[in-house]
C-alpha cells in the first residue's frame, strides 16, 4: 500500500512510527527541510520537500497510485486544501484531514473528505483507517469522472436572495492587496468589512481605512459570523496563501451562502483547482503578468487572446516554425482533443476558413478555441512543446 504523510511535527512523526514501513511504501511531504533531516529518520520512508498543496509536487511523489494521504500540518486550511487536490487530481481511495474548528467538518466530510480532530490516539486512529481503503478502481455517488480528473462537488450552499440593497464585501486580508482594494471600493460607496489575523497588519490598516476592521482568521466560520457574513454580496479572499484563500471563499459560500467569491491566486497551477472546488473567481498577478508580456512580445510562439472562465475556456493563437509537427499535414489528418475548434489560421495577412485540406505552413497563426485542461495537448500538437 502507497500511504502519503504531508506534515512531518509531533502527529506525523507518531503516525509513521506506528506504520510497518517494510510492508508499505510510507512517503512523507513536509515543506520545512529541519524536520525531514532528523537523526531518527526511518530509513524505509521517502521524504520529499515542499508544499503539498502543489498538484506536481503531489505527482512527484506518487500520488496518482497512492492508497491513501493522511494531511496533519498543523495549519488546517493547509490540510483542506491537500485533501481536496488529492480527491479531485489524483483520486486517491483513502483520504483524512486535521481540522480544529468542528465547525467545519459538516461541509468536508459530504464532499467526501474525511476529517478528525486533534486527540491523543489521533496516530492510532489513523493508522487504524488503513484497513478500510477501497480498492483503486471505487466510485462513489459524488464523482463524476471528466476523463482527466474528477470532480469533487462540496454540497449546494444555502439558497440565498441577492439584497436588493447596496453591496456589501468582505475583504479577507488587509495588507496592500486588501489595502488598495478596500480604498477603492470605498471611493465608490460599497460597504467594506476586512478581515485581517495579522496583529501587526490588523493595527496598521485599522488607522487607514475608514471602515470596520476585524482581527481574527477570515477562514473561521465564527469570526465570518462576527463580520456579517450572511448579507455579504461578495467575499474576496486576498491573502499571500492560496489554501487559506480557497477554505475562506469555500466557508463563505457553503456556510452563509455569499453569491460572489474572489480569490487572489498566488501560484498559478492552483487556479483551475480551485475554480473546480467551488470559488467562482480567481485572480492570478502572475498569469496576469504573464499574459500582458506575451501579448506585447511579437516573437512569442504562444498568446492567450481570451479567457473564458465560466465555461473553462481559451482563445489562444500558436505561431508555427519550422520545428512545428504539423507542417505540410492536412487539418483533417491531425487528431486534436474533441472539445476544441480551429477557429481560423492567419496566413500572410490573411484570415483562412480552416477546412479539412487546409495544410499547416511556416509563419502560420492558428487561433484555436480549447478547453483549459486540453491546452497542454493543443501545444504539443501545433508545436511539439510539452
Amino acid at each position: 500500500m502507497r500511504i502519503i504523510i504531508v506534515g512531518y511535527g509531533r502527529l506525523g512523526t507518531q503516525v509513521v512510527h506506528k506504520l510497518d514501513t517494510s510492508q508499505h511504501e510510507v512517503i512523507v511531504i513536509d515543506k520545512q527541510r529541519d524536520l525531514l533531516e532528523r537523526s531518527d529518520h526511518d530509513p524505509n520512508v521517502r521524504l520529499v520537500a515542499g508544499n503539498a498543496i502543489d498538484p506536481d509536487l503531489l505527482r512527484e511523489a506518487g500520488a496518482e497510485g497512492a492508497d491513501a494521504l493522511f494531511a496533519l500540518t498543523r495549519d488546517e486550511n493547509t490540510n483542506l486544501m491537500v485533501a481536496q487536490v488529492a480527491k479531485l487530481v489524483f483520486r486517491i481511495p483513502k483520504i483524512m484531514a486535521v481540522v480544529y474548528d468542528p465547525a467545519r467538518e459538516p461541509s468536508y466530510r459530504a464532499a467526501g473528505i474525511e476529517t478528525m480532530a486533534l486527540t491523543v490516539a489521533g496516530a492510532e486512529f489513523l493508522v487504524g483507517q488503513l484497513s478500510k481503503v477501497p480498492p483503486r478502481d471505487f466510485s462513489e455517488v459524488w464523482m463524476r469522472t471528466h476523463g482527466h480528473a474528477a470532480e469533487v462537488p462540496l454540497p449546494a450552499p444555502p439558497v440565498r436572495a441577492v439584497s436588493p440593497g447596496p453591496m456589501y464585501v468582505i475583504v479577507m486580508g488587509g495588507g496592500r492587496v486588501g489595502y488598495y482594494l478596500t480604498r477603492a471600493l470605498l471611493e465608490n460607496n460599497i460597504e467594506v468589512t476586512i478581515i485581517e489575523r495579522n496583529r501587526e497588519i490588523f493595527d496598521l490598516v485599522s488607522r487607514q481605512v475608514d471602515c470596520p476592521v476585524i482581527f481574527g482568521d477570515g477562514s473561521s466560520t465564527a469570526v465570518l459570523e462576527k463580520a456579517g457574513a450572511a448579507r455579504a454580496s461578495v467575499f474576496v479572499a486576498v491573502t499571500n496563501h492560496d489554501h487559506d484563500n480557497l477554505i475562506g471563499c469555500q466557508l463563505a459560500k457553503q456556510q452563509f451562502g455569499v453569491p460572489k467569491t474572489i480569490a487572489r491566486v498566488k501560484n498559478p497551477k492552483n487556479e483551475p483547482i480551485m475554480q473546480q472546488l467551488g470559488v467562482d473567481v480567481t485572480v492570478s498577478s502572475t498569469a496576469i503578468i504573464t499574459s500582458t508580456i506575451q501579448s506585447e512580445v511579437p516573437a512569442i510562439r504562444i498568446r492567450q487572446l481570451l479567457d473564458l472562465r465560466a465555461g473553462q475556456l481559451e482563445l489562444m493563437e500558436y505561431r508555427l516554425d519550422a520545428a512545428s509537427p504539423v507542417i505540410g499535414q492536412a487539418l483533417r489528418d491531425v487528431v486534436f482533443p474533441a472539445a476544441c475548434n480551429i477557429v481560423t489560421v492567419f496566413r500572410h495577412g490573411d484570415a483562412l476558413v480552416p477546412r479539412g485540406e487546409t495544410r499547416f505552413e511556416v509563419g502560420d497563426k492558428v487561433l484555436v478555441l480549447v478547453k483549459l485542461q486540453d491546452e497542454a495537448v493543443i501545444r504539443r500538437h501545433l508545436l511539439g512543446e510539452s
